[in-house]
């Protein structure tokens, strides 16, 4: 018989803490006193209470993959690493799955499928952590059919901090009235580092999608799935308009959750011209369109009568075959890289004058191989819950890009930031260099999070930072910080505010 395991400690002495000290992005580093690897939700609340009952600064972190510097600043005297808490089960009341929030994308994606053919709409990064992705609101490539991650979450299992400095962990369920309901509610997208450690989320789909005896989305039996690379020497400026263009145009005429379009889903790399190409990346479900139609009309239709030649790879896939096919892991030229992202909800398409920008800064002398656009697609089920349903607002756009570049060495610092902040300012100049709520955009998203919205010098509209995020919902978290986190033990330069 196995013994359990116990939670782990590493000191600045250990030769694992230069590893847990960085993050995904090593602009930023993590050190503090020390770091603790809990193994039960029990060793989460006894390392928790003992912090805040020392005084300590205390935060966590799941997969490590948030893009700014939320979790080592201020700087914190015990981190919590949740890796280990990573168990994936049937939920013990109901119908339902629990998940640990140190669990990976593909640690429940592969669990899901292979212990009871189901799935859910989760990201495209295998190795982002559920505890991160849930926070935000969480989408992927299956969220055009099914919505968004937490459409389908059902509990969420918290340890919090009351007046008196006493830690309890509680469970919200999504039926909760009052207080309890509330703070479900602000885990439905209000970001991490706001109320508290989650260590366990439950899932349960709504009746309309749930198909499974385990109370989820079945899992498809195959996939046509095509990576599609356009060379930036067959592009000239002309089709690089068109062909963004009709992206936005298909998304915006398909936008519906009900049609067969909507088992589509497409991310469009937009490279910088030092990366030599754009590339196109589309996945479909073959059991709604067995001959992929949808598919072949949608790459077709992009570039149509324009300079524009895609080189294909690809075909048909079973399912989880096609799911890692499509993936984005950790891997090449991105690890160990500093890095920079920015992000957009897209209603419309975007104009001419706004693609020609586009098209200048990604031709712009710039060492930028790891610089890129990230349009992907958005819309179908997502969009059919109501604003104030769950904290995520943005719910009638129908693409979301990622605006990035990455790079090694602190010395490229000034050069790669000039580079994203010109390029996305500029795109939403007429706008006060972000995307508002208007009848183009529609805001940021919080797993994409982006502290130069503070600054007046680059948010030189009229809404602030927290409602770029979540609009009219701010006002409700932060009651719900006022209830959960009233000692304001859980923070950092972008979490709700008392």
């Amino acid at each position: 018989m196995t013994a359990p395991m116990s939670p782990l400690t590493v000191g600045r002495e250990d030769s694992r803490y230069i590893e847990l000290s960085h993050s995904d992005n090593h602009r930023f580093t993590v050190e503090p006193e020390e770091f603790l690897l809990p193994v039960t939700s029990d060793d989460v609340v006894a390392s928790l209470q003992k912090a805040v009952g020392e005084g300590r600064g205390v935060a966590c972190r799941s997969g490590g993959h948030c893009g700014q510097d939320f979790v080592g600043s201020p700087r914190r005297d015990l981190v919590l690493d949740l890796h280990n808490l990573n168990t994936i089960g049937p939920s013990a009341d109901g119908p339902g799955v629990r998940v640990g929030a140190g669990a990976t994308v593909d640690q429940v994606q592969k669990a899901l499928f292979r212990r009871w053919n189901a799935s859910l709409p989760l990201g495209a990064c295998s190795a982002v952590g559920m505890g991160g992705l849930v926070a935000g609101g969480g989408y992927g490539p299956l969220s055009r059919r099914l919505g968004l991650v937490v459409d389908h979450l059902h509990a969420v299992e918290v340890a919090v901090v009351d007046e008196t400095r006493n830690v309890r962990l509680v469970t919200a369920r999504a039926e909760d009235p009052g207080e309890l309901g509330e703070l479900f509610w602000a885990h439905t997208g209000g970001g991490g580092g706001n109320f508290g450690i989650v260590t366990a989320y439950e899932f349960r789909s709504p009746e309309h999608l749930a198909t499974e005896p385990i109370g989820l989305p079945r899992a498809s039996g195959r996939l046509h799935v095509q990576k599609i690379v356009y060379p930036w020497a067959m592009m000239d400026e002309a089709s690089f308009v068109t062909v963004m263009k009709r992206f936005f145009e298909w998304h915006e005429r398909h936008r519906e959750p009900t049609a067969p379009e909507s088992s589509l889903f497409a991310t469009f790399f937009v490279n910088h011209s030092s990366a030599g190409m754009l590339q196109l990346m589309v996945q479909q479900d073959a059991d709604v369109d067995p001959d992929g139609k949808v598919l072949g009309d949608f790459v077709s239709f992009l570039t149509e009568g324009t300079r524009a030649v895609g080189i294909p790879r690809g075909g048909v896939m079973s399912w989880l075959t096609g799911t890692r096919y499509m993936s984005q892991a950790d891997c090449g030229d991105v690890m160990g890289a500093r890095s920079a992202s920015k992000s957009a909800y897209h209603r419309a398409a975007p104009t001419d004058d706004q693609l020609a920008v586009l098209y200048r800064h990604l031709h712009a002398d710039h060492p930028g191989q790891a610089s890129y656009v990230m349009f992907n697609s958005y819309g179908g089920e997502i969009n059919r819950r109501a604003p104030s349903e769950t904290v995520v607002p943005q719910r009638d756009s129908v693409v979301k890009s990622s605006w990035f570049t990455a790079w090694q060495g602190a010395q490229l610092d000034e050069l790669h930031l000039g580079w994203l902040r010109g390029l996305y300012e500029e795109f939403f100049a007429d706008t006060g260099g972000v995307p508002v709520t208007d009848g183009r955009t529609d805001g940021c998203y919080i797993n994409y999070p982006d502290t130069d919205l503070l600054d007046p010098a680059h948010n030189r509209s009229e809404q602030p930072w927290h409602h770029l995020y979540y609009k009219e919902n701010y006002a409700r978290l932060q009651s719900t910080k006022r209830s959960w986190d009233p000692l304001n033990i859980f923070h950092h330069s972008m979490s709700v505010e008392l």
